[in-house]
C-alpha cells in the first residue's frame, strides 16, 4: 500500500532516510522518546509534508502527485491536537469529513461510544470523548469513499497518540478496535504510541525511532527489547515475565 523509497526529512526536524513499507491489514506501532521524530514520520506518511530525498508512494503512485480530494479518500489522519474551533455537534463533526450514510455512521460512532453524545455540543466533552470523536471522523471520512477494483481495501488510517486522554479500560477497548479494523476491513493502521505495552500488546509491527532515525523495526517481541528500551529512553527498565505473552515493561523502583 504505502512505500518508503529512502524518504526523509533535510530541514529541520530531519527525517533520516527511510526504507520500509506500511501494509494493509495490520497495525504498525510507531514508538520512540520525546523528539524522536514520530509525528514528524506520521506527517510525512500522509503527504502533509513532502519528503526531500527519497520519494513515498502510495498504490504505486507518488504520494506528492495525488490530488488533495483523492488522498483524502485513501487516507484519513487523526493529529495530536485537533482544535475544533466551533462547538458542533458531535455527529455533525463526526461526518465533516465524509458521510458514509446513517448505517455506516451509527456503527462506527457506536464502536467508539459515541451514540450517547451524538447531540452534545463537542466543546462541552471530555478530552478522552474528544479524541473519540476525532477517531471516528476519520473512519467516516475513510468509509465514505469509493472503492475501485484498485483499492478493496480500508484505505491507511494515521493517528497521533490515539489513547493519549483515555482511561485504560478505553485504551483497551480502542487498540482491540483499530487492530480489528486492520484484520477485518484490511485497513492499513498507524499509531504513534508512548505506551510500550500497548504496542507489545496489539501491534503486529513496531517501529522504534531516536533522534530522527528509525534504530529498530519488527515484530514487538524483536524491537521492544528491555536492554535496547533502556538505552533510547535512557530509562530503567525490567521485564516483568507473563505467561504466554510478551514481557510487560515497567520502570525500575
Amino acid at each position: 500500500m504505502l512505500n518508503l523509497h529512502h524518504a526523509g526529512l533535510i530541514d529541520t526536524p530531519s527525517l533520516s532516510p527511510l526504507h520500509g513499507e506500511v501494509r494493509a491489514g495490520e497495525l504498525l506501532a510507531i514508538v520512540g522518546p520525546n523528539g524522536a521524530g514520530k509525528t514528524t514520520l506520521l506527517t510525512l506518511l500522509s503527504g502533509f509534508r513532502h519528503s526531500q530525498l527519497g520519494p513515498v508512494t502510495l498504490d504505486g503512485w507518488f504520494l506528492d502527485a495525488w490530488t488533495p480530494a483523492a488522498l483524502a479518500g485513501r487516507r484519513a489522519l487523526v493529529a495530536q491536537f485537533e482544535p475544533t474551533g466551533f462547538d458542533w455537534r458531535v455527529r455533525d463533526l463526526v461526518v465533516l469529513s465524509g458521510d458514509p450514510g446513517d448505517a455506516a455512521v451509527a456503527e462506527i460512532m457506536g464502536q467508539l461510544e459515541l451514540s450517547r453524545l451524538a447531540g452534545r455540543g463537542v466543546l462541552s466533552l471530555s478530552g478522552g470523548e474528544r479524541q473519540r470523536v476525532m477517531v471516528a471522523r476519520a473512519l467516516c471520512q475513510l468509509a465514505a469513499a469509493p472503492r475501485d477494483d484498485k483499492a478493496r481495501d480500508g484505505g491507511l488510517l494515521l493517528l497521533d497518540e490515539p489513547t493519549s486522554a483515555l482511561d485504560i479500560g478505553q485504551q483497551q477497548r480502542m487498540m482491540r478496535l483499530l487492530r480489528r479494523l486492520a484484520a477485518e476491513r484490511h485497513m492499513a493502521v498507524v499509531g504513534v504510541l508512548h505506551d510500550l505495552n500497548l504496542a507489545a500488546t496489539y501491534a503486529d509491527r513496531v517501529w522504534l525511532m531516536a533522534a530522527g532515525k528509525r534504530v529498530a523495526h519488527g515484530t514487538p517481541d524483536q524491537v521492544l527489547e528491555t536492554e535496547r528500551l533502556a538505552l533510547t529512553y535512557r530509562a530503567e527498565l525490567q521485564a516483568l515475565e507473563r505467561d504466554g505473552a510478551a514481557p510487560w515493561l515497567a520502570l525500575k523502583p
